[in-house]
């Protein structure tokens, strides 16, 4: 078990984590506001742009080619993902998700595909996995523009145009709500449905919007390959713009609510860390008690062993060599259980007790036995004054012995002071 030092380094270390978890969630919360609300209002023009392009297609001017990225290739023989990640960490699954959803869909093509990174995270993901990165694009800014991503979509086109792939994807994460983002593929050029009999590719793809069908025609002014060069390049890159802000506001969720989980488990881990703190405090606290009384008990035990020496060594210095006596001990000097209370002896008070019981006189039989000369001396070898009622002790001590004390009770009303009147 780790030592209560340890424990509240440890328990230190967590709090401070769970600040920085907080303010990264109280950032992720304000960006994702902002980044949900730009998400929101350009999705429905997204869609409707990618509906004008199917419907140009379908009633594209008579005799009018369509535009090469509205031309699907017979044969495809390379193709192209784009794939959108983040720049940091700390976002739970969100970047994972979706570049195991990427290379999975690559591996599904069957086809040599080439990829396009924005964001360092699926950069190294994919420079670790071995695969073809052509270009890498980080450090978008925070709200970014058409303009930021430009230079991506042009990549993209002048691959498609010159023919060294056939078809492009992005992969990106779509914003379905502040706990919900999707991983998904959007076939990108051709500007077309993308279709594929393989049901495991499929489920990655993304659903396009429904497109409006009617009798309506289309004008163009001044004409339709005039209008074509103009409105495609434009509507293909706000496909791109689309998903990047799709991604952006899926990464600020994915962020702020596995800061907020963090949070809460470094306030458990918080709670959990400090019921072993005070468990170890205690243990040690425990264990320092008991090295002090079992020091104490020790000490006792070595001063009681002395004691009864020097008693001893007293006991046998005052008593006669023939004597039959028992040699004192702390014990006999205190009272044990076979001695008697001789402070009920008028006169004899504890120190006197202790004085008697000393010299080897503990009970009243001893007391009403023993004479003047042998009271002054156990007296007198306890270094105390003689008592002016010693000459009362030994008839009180008789009427005791025998268990008379109304017997006792009568003398002692007759005497003053323990001695007689």
């Amino acid at each position: 078990m780790a030592s209560a030092r340890e424990i509240k380094k440890r328990i230190r270390s967590v709090k401070n984590i769970s600040q920085i978890t907080r303010a990264m969630e109280a950032v992720s919360a304000s960006r994702v506001r902002r980044a949900q609300a730009k998400v929101l209002a350009s999705r429905a023009y997204s869609e409707k742009a990618w509906e004008i392009l199917l419907n140009v297609q379908h009633f594209a001017a008579k005799g009018t080619p369509l535009h090469p990225l509205l031309t699907e290739r017979a044969e495809v023989k390379a193709a192209m993902v784009v794939l959108i990640t983040a720049d940091r960490g700390l976002a739970g699954a969100y970047n994972t998700n979706i570049v195991r959803v990427a290379q999975r869909f690559a591996q599904r093509l069957g086809k040599p595909v080439k990829f396009v990174t924005i964001g360092r995270k699926g950069r190294d993901s994919l420079i670790h996995a071995g695969r073809n990165i052509i270009a890498e694009f980080s450090d978008l800014p925070a709200d970014p523009t058409t303009d930021d991503i430009a230079p991506v979509a042009r990549l993209a086109i002048d691959e498609f145009l010159s023919g060294s792939v056939d078809q492009v994807f992005i992969a990106y994460t779509d914003f379905i709500n502040t706990l919900t983002q999707r991983p998904v593929v959007l076939g990108w050029l051709p500007l077309i449905p993308y279709t594929t009999e393989d049901q495991v590719a499929a489920e990655y793809v993304k659903d396009v919007p429904v497109v409006s069908g009617g009798a309506q025609d289309y004008e163009y002014e001044p004409n339709a390959a005039a209008i074509l060069d103009e409105i495609v390049p434009r509507f293909t890159e706000l496909q791109l713009y689309q998903a990047v802000l799709e991604s952006q506001a899926s990464e600020h969720s994915a962020r702020m609510v596995a800061m907020r989980n963090a949070s809460d488990n470094a306030t458990q881990l918080t709670a959990d860390l400090t019921l072993v703190y005070n468990k170890a405090r205690q243990s040690a606290i425990t264990a320092e008690i008991l090295d002090i009384v079992g020091g104490a008990e020790a000490l006792h035990d070595t001063i009681e062993k002395a004691a009864d020496e020097i008693l001893a060594a007293y006991h046998a210095a005052t008593q006669p060599s023939n004597g039959k006596s028992k040699p004192a001990t702390r014990k006999n000097v205190r009272g044990s259980s076979s001695g008697d209370d001789l402070t009920r002896i008028e006169g004899i008070g504890p120190k006197m007790s202790v004085a008697l019981q000393t010299a080897g006189i503990t009970t009243f039989a001893q007391l009403a036995q023993s004479s003047e000369d042998t009271l002054t001396a156990a007296i007198e070898a306890a270094g105390m004054r003689l008592a002016p009622s010693l000459s009362t002790w030994a008839e009180q001590a008789a009427f005791a012995a025998k268990g008379d004390w109304d017997g006792l009770r009568q003398l002692q009303d007759t005497l003053v002071g323990g001695r007689k009147a």
